[in-house]
């Protein structure tokens, strides 16, 4: 440990010290930086994180038990004050450093910047993880690659669980001097209660669509954390405090089964992120199991304790701390490949060398500084102080620090959409297709009114509805229409059975009926004379994927739909747009900021990746894979007297274009093989407002 400064190195440990388990925080901490760097490396890496929150759980609770002190306020003070000390000095120097660098080396005008630096603030204050959930993040989607505080809501899980777990001990009659055997009952029966309900809780939300709540919350995660407990309980009551665990039963299958545990965790971290519900469990378990049964003394053990599996799990916090805003600062500049990786890593070995050498000198003190290791009125002002830092680069220093250049266009998202100014979004008006079916109670978050009166464009359908919203902005500044959007990937509306009549709706899109049932309720309620309801899916793509017999089926089924919900619509004076295909790109899909294909002295032109290139395709070649669904619609448009059909396809490859590219003047026009960007969608707006005003020289759509 000499790397990280002499002098500061800690006191000597307490007896009842287990160096396996900074070993198993080495297993833990490697795991999840290794799936950050690229979770195809190791798939079930993040599950780190859960290995983390079981010994949390173990290591506070045999913390505050080993403490009797006079009073409770005196527990609770002597408490907070050691976890201050050890988590706030690193996390608010972190949040400082990363904030100014952020700062530096990100436009303030692209739409990352913001969520970004106020997911920083909200983790000075513990509650990143509910900010996140706010936001609408998932944890594992490609955006989130370029948060570099994401993180931090592991840590805003734990210190709120540091908030309620003392004072459970308290209620229990734990903490304070004179504690009797019956109070240490009482914390079992509470753990086991608090257990079963948090765990409940988590496999209620998970199986239910609510992924994301049963990842963030507190109350979702507080399951893994007093299963630490309950293991230090275990221990405690199988041997003494110097030994913990020596009566614990069938002791000569102690090692046997802590390496069939081992084994099994390693095997977990290697198994796809979309089985997480199960491996967390399993991974939660076979921590309390290495926890409860690894010695030292056995050969897991000992690699367990090896000098550098100590080193790196005493560095942990620090590790954590930092690995990931140097991976996503290295995506934002350099890229991360094979030529800056080892760059990045030695990056991250001396910011964590540099931080844990902050942690020792206010964890422990130091001789030539008195006073520094204690709480006092320090650690909130440098908290508040760092949030006013982040909150003057949000607002009156915006902008001051950025070193890139201030004449690029406004960076945007591939998949965060917004209308300026109103509640239509992403974060509202989106659903992922395993989400429940929206229930909205008061004005609708996604309708923006220009003016009463004036007609409004309904837009409804799957993702290639919510990639609109830039074009549904410049709708409602015309001043011409009101808009509204909702949109649910892999759902049109209205419903058809993409699939064929008699096969079955594979369980992610089993919500797609009830979703666009829900959806045209609510729309035709709303519907008045002069309105429209634009239906907008990748119909190429669903008809694409149905092949012999199945296909007439299906087309019939879309028919039968459209032609129910044409009457609706006309006996309310209102109008049904079909939209038509758009040319398609294959290419590798954009989940971050465009901003990274725009070149900076920080970002050269060789590290921008191939989804930045120009995908060229020949336009007659691109009419003739859409022939098959533009005459479909042509057909239903054409004997339906309230349904019209709109087709985009010049707007991005114009007659005159014998090749049409997914990029013009150098701004990509498309995130994906089908879905467009802002600046795709803008160029829609001339050919759709002369097709809503019924102009005559409109061409024709290109059959």
């Amino acid at each position: 440990m000499r790397l990280f400064g002499a002098g500061i190195l800690p006191p000597q440990r307490s007896r009842v010290y287990r160096p396996e388990i900074d070993g198993l925080r080495a297993v833990a901490v490697i795991a999840v930086l290794i799936n950050h760097l690229d979770p195809r490396w190791l798939p079930g890496g993040f599950l780190g994180v859960d290995i983390f929150f079981v010994i949390s759980g173990y290591v506070v609770t045999s913390s505050l038990l080993a403490r009797r002190d006079g009073s409770r306020w005196q527990f609770l003070r002597r408490f907070y004050g050691r976890r201050i000390r050890r988590l706030m000095p690193a996390l608010v120097v972190n949040i400082a450093v990363v904030s100014a660098l952020f700062s530096m080396l990100v436009s303030p005008l692209d739409d990352f910047f913001a969520p970004v630096m106020r997911t920083g603030t909200a983790a000075l204050f513990g509650v990143s993880n509910l900010y996140l959930l706010r936001q609408g993040s998932n944890y594992f989607a490609t955006d989130n690659h370029f948060n570099a505080f994401m993180h931090t809501w592991s840590l805003g899980v734990e210190e709120q669980f540091y908030l309620v777990w003392p004072a459970v001990l308290l209620l229990c009659g734990l903490g304070v001097a004179g504690a009797g055997s019956g109070s240490l009952r009482r914390l079992k029966i509470a753990s086991l209660l608090l257990l079963a309900l948090s765990l409940v809780l988590f496999l209620g939300l998970s199986l239910r669509g609510n992924s994301e709540r049963a990842f963030f919350l507190t109350t979702g995660r507080f399951w893994e954390l007093t299963a630490g407990c309950g293991a230090y309980l275990l221990h405690r009551g199988s041997g003494s405090a110097r030994d913990l665990g020596q009566r614990l039963a069938l002791p000569r299958w102690r090692h046997p089964l802590s390496l069939l545990a081992a084994l099994g965790l390693l095997v977990l971290l290697v198994l796809p992120e979309a089985w997480r519900v199960a491996t967390t469990l399993g991974i939660t378990a076979l921590t309390v199991v290495l926890l409860l049964l690894v010695r030292p003394t056995t050969s897991l053990g000992r690699w367990l304790c090896h000098p550098v599996s100590l080193a790196i799990g005493m560095v942990s916090y620090s590790l954590y701390l930092w690995h990931w805003p140097v991976i996503v600062l290295a995506r934002w500049t350099v890229g991360l490949n094979a030529l800056t990786l080892l760059p990045v890593l030695v990056l991250i070995t001396l910011c964590t060398a540099l931080s844990y050498r902050l942690e020792c000198l206010f964890r422990y003190g130091h001789p030539a500084i008195p006073g520094l290791g204690r709480p006092g009125l320090a650690y909130p002002a440098m908290t508040v102080l760092v949030a006013v830092f982040s909150a003057g680069l949000q607002g009156p220093l915006l902008g001051s620090l950025f070193l890139g250049k201030r004449s690029h266009a406004v960076g945007t998202t591939a998949n965060m959409k917004r209308i300026g100014g109103t509640t239509v979004d992403t974060v509202h008006c989106f659903q992922e297709p395993t989400d429940p079916i929206a229930r909205w109670e008061g004005p609708d978050p996604c309708t923006a009114t220009k003016r009463k009166g004036l007609p409004t464009l309904f837009f409804l359908g799957d993702s290639h509805t919510h990639v609109l919203i830039p074009l549904g902005e410049k709708l409602l500044a015309s001043g011409r229409f009101n808009v509204a959007f909702m949109a649910r990937g892999g759902c049109p509306v209205p419903f058809f059975s993409r699939w064929g009549e008699d096969a079955q709706v594979p369980p992610r899109y089993r919500r797609c009926r009830p979703y666009a049932d829900n959806e045209l309720r609510r729309v035709l309620a709303r519907l008045r004379p002069g309105d429209r309801v634009v239906l907008v899916s990748n119909l190429a793509g669903y008809l694409g994927g149905v092949e012999g017999q199945a296909r007439p089926s299906v087309e019939a089924s879309y028919a039968t739909s459209l032609r129910q919900l044409d009457g609706q619509v006309r006996r309310r004076g209102a109008e049904l747009v079909l939209f038509g295909s758009l040319p398609t790109f294959p290419q590798e899909k954009i989940g971050g900021p465009l901003t990274l294909c725009q070149a900076e002295w920080f970002r050269p032109a060789s590290s921008l990746g191939p989804q930045c290139q120009p995908v060229l395709r020949p336009r007659q070649q691109e009419l003739a894979a859409i022939a098959p669904v533009q005459r479909l619609q042509e057909r239903i448009s054409g004997d339906l007297s309230g349904t019209r059909l709109f087709s985009p396809f010049d707007s991005l490859c114009p007659p005159e274009q014998r090749i049409c590219s997914s990029v013009r003047a150098g701004v990509l026009l498309y995130s994906d093989e089908t879905h467009l960007t802002n600046a795709g969608a803008l160029l829609l707006y001339p050919r759709l407002m002369a097709f809503l005003a019924d102009q005559t020289d409109v061409e024709p759509p290109p059959s």
